[in-house]
């Protein structure tokens, strides 16, 4: 029997609220960073984004690798 390969959660398009809560983002920014370039898969007036475009693009729009959990250092 063969075993599949694990699933990769950073596939899989989220709603822009879970950024807005996970990342600390406003509606505003995520707009912004779409507008800038970040791949977003929009459906009606939901707007999907997946976990490791939003990576990438922090990566090159700040030119260093973004942690793909938030900052805790700065939630205290």
């Amino acid at each position: 029997m063969k075993m599949n390969a694990p699933f990769d959660h950073s596939q899989t398009p989220m709603p822009q609220d879970y950024f807005e809560r996970k990342y600390r983002a406003s509606r505003v920014t995520l707009w912004r960073y779409r507008r800038a370039g970040l791949p977003a898969i929009i459906v009606g007036r939901k707007v999907f984004i997946r976990e490791n475009d939003f990576v990438s693009f922090l990566d090159k729009m700040h030119g260093r690798t973004a942690s793909a959990a938030p900052n805790k250092e700065a939630a205290k």
